[in-house]
């Protein structure tokens, strides 16, 4: 009987979490970004571009590289390296559905938290991004032009590409990397002051 109410319970929360969570918020809020089309970098694999297909109205996902795909909850368990179980319990928690077992302090804490950390890292990403571009097309310019900056443009472009390239393809990685971050911090400082040196600055906003 233990067995039997417990598959019940399993069947109802994972059909009230498909019922209640597309595919694509589940994909977004393990922080990655899908394009108009569907697609987004598959974190399954050392992906260099979008190959993983989030399909509409409850049809799951699949990688056309490495071959990963199912549904919400399997993307869920494989991402966070959990049962389906834990992974529809997270998902719920997150989402805040109502299922039959109360969801503990812990989970909803967790959850929370796990909403936090996404939304910081997405306006470190947009803010870094930014800076690093506004930089990059001043190094670009310093080459072209052959100024005073041209030595500075030379050694600065490829770590800067290098840089953006992180942002978009791990940019968790990016934000715990404490160097990483401080550089960035650096570089917004230069724009501003290549900027004030040149009495052309005036407030750029992310």
């Amino acid at each position: 009987m233990k067995e039997s109410r417990s598959c019940n319970y399993d069947l109802e929360l994972y059909r009230k979490v498909r019922e209640g969570v597309s595919m694509q918020q589940v994909v977004e809020y393990f922080g990655l970004k899908v394009n108009k089309k569907g697609w987004c970098t598959c974190p399954f694999h050392a992906d260099k571009k979008p190959s993983l297909k989030v399909y509409p109205n409850g049809k799951g996902y699949y990688c056309f590289s490495c071959g990963a795909g199912g549904d919400l909850i399997k993307f869920a368990a494989q991402y966070q390296n959990v049962s389906n179980y834990e992974a529809a319990k997270g998902l719920a928690a997150a989402f805040q559905i109502p299922i039959q077992e109360p969801v503990t302090y812990r989970e909803k804490r967790e959850a929370a938290l796990t909403r936090k950390r996404r939304q910081e890292l997405s306006v470190f990403q947009r803010r870094a991004k930014m800076w690093l571009m506004v930089y990059r097309s001043l190094l670009c310019e310093a080459i072209r032009e052959q100024g005073e900056h041209f030595w500075e443009g030379l050694g600065s472009l490829t770590y800067v590409d290098y840089l953006l390239d992180c942002l978009e393809q791990c940019p968790e990685k990016v934000y715990a990397d404490k160097k990483v971050v401080k550089k960035i911090g650096e570089v917004e400082r230069r724009v501003i002051g290549w900027y004030s040196s040149t009495g052309g600055y005036r407030a750029i906003s992310g």
